[in-house]
């Protein structure tokens, strides 16, 4: 490990990454940087930073950073180092080091990121796993950010199909955020990894998750966005994406809701529209080692009965009311719900709250 680029990627909070890089460009090595006491009038450094890095200038610093990192299980790779991502090293302003838990997935392993807003409708949640699922069945890693809505559902998405995923923090990756997600924290390091530029302790900030962002897309080869408001923050991700050189895709979302307003318009201004997973395959150039296992179970759907099939035909991945279903199929609701029961126990549509159901 080199000792000199841990000490100044636990910098990284302190002050930003393109100062940390502007740091580096003036000594051309972390160990001189190190080792120059006026390193905040050379820098150009704030008072409060002065006092950070003039108090950790010391190899006792540097141990106890190495004595934490060993307790808590935390590797760092700097990205001078063999494994760092080769991807997060062509970016603009490319991190220092990176920090993780779990295992960091090999360069030669096809990478895609899922994102979406924080508040999102159940079709941007549906989206994010139906798309996630079959990706990491076909051997894909899933990157994405790990928040509330999108995010988590793209990573439990890869869980469920048995792959890889990546989460991408905006704080230490010893801290847990949001809260709630405790349990999947878990599950995402023991089938791959949680990673952060900031040192562990870091607690999240408004303003780490814009530079967080640039690091989903830095590690992968496509960005898709499973469902974006007109002002959603994702929508930042995709600007980095596309100055980086990443292919974006976009999941068509119903023009009269305002929560895929954002994604219509990245369609219109030349983003990849994408309603199957094989559509994200094709564009990057990936085969598809075995077709089989990304398909729905076809067996189930062809052995429904007759009523089944047109309730069945007319749900999608927008809920679709009990009411709503009587008008079209002209069913007594009795008898819709004992086939919606059945489709559902069947594992093809899934019920919401209000007597609303969308395909599983």
């Amino acid at each position: 490990m080199d000792i000199y680029m841990l000490w100044l990627s636990s910098m990284m909070g302190i002050v930003d990454s393109r100062k940390l890089n502007l740091i580096l460009d003036i000594y051309g090595t972390a160990r001189d940087a190190f080792n120059d006491k006026n390193i905040a009038r050379t820098a150009s450094l704030s008072a409060q930073a002065e006092r950070h890095f003039s108090a950790s200038q010391s190899l006792h610093y540097i141990d106890g950073l190495l004595q934490s990192l060993e307790a808590q299980g935390i590797a760092y790779f700097s990205r001078e180092h063999e494994r760092f991502p080769e991807l997060l090293t062509e970016i603009p302003d490319p991190p220092v080091g990176i920090f993780f838990i779990g295992t960091l997935p090999a360069d030669d392993t096809y990478k895609v990121a899922v994102i979406g807003s924080r508040k999102c409708s159940e079709y941007g949640l549906l989206a994010a796993r139906i798309l996630a699922k079959p990706l990491a069945q076909a051997g894909v890693v899933i990157v994405s950010g790990m928040a509330r809505g999108v995010d988590s559902m793209a990573h439990r998405g890869a869980l469920q199909g048995g792959g890889k995923t990546i989460a991408v923090l905006g704080c230490g990756v010893d801290i847990c955020y949001p809260a709630e997600n405790r349990e999947l924290r878990e599950q995402i390091i023991n089938n791959g990894c949680v990673i952060s530029e900031y040192p562990p302790g870091t607690m999240p900030m408004p303003a780490f998750f814009p530079a967080r962002n640039r690091i989903i897309s830095g590690l992968s080869q496509g960005v898709i966005v499973a469902e974006a408001g007109k002002k959603s923050g994702t929508l930042i991700t995709v600007d980095q994406a596309m100055e980086q050189g990443r292919e974006v895709f976009a999941v068509p979302g119903n023009i009269s809701s305002k929560l895929s307003e954002g994604t219509n318009r990245l369609i219109r201004e030349g983003a990849t529209p994408v309603s199957d997973h094989t559509d994200v395959l094709f564009a990057l150039g990936i085969s598809l080692e075995d077709e089989e296992k990304t398909k729905i179970n076809t067996n189930s759907k062809n052995m429904l009965a007759t009523e089944e099939k047109q309730v069945y035909d007319i749900l999608n991945f927008e809920p679709v009311s009990v009411d709503m279903l009587m008008q079209i199929c002209d069913l007594q609701p009795g008898r819709i719900l004992l086939i919606c029961a059945q489709l559902e126990i069947k594992g093809l549509i899934r019920k919401l709250p209000g007597q609303r159901y969308v395909r599983n």
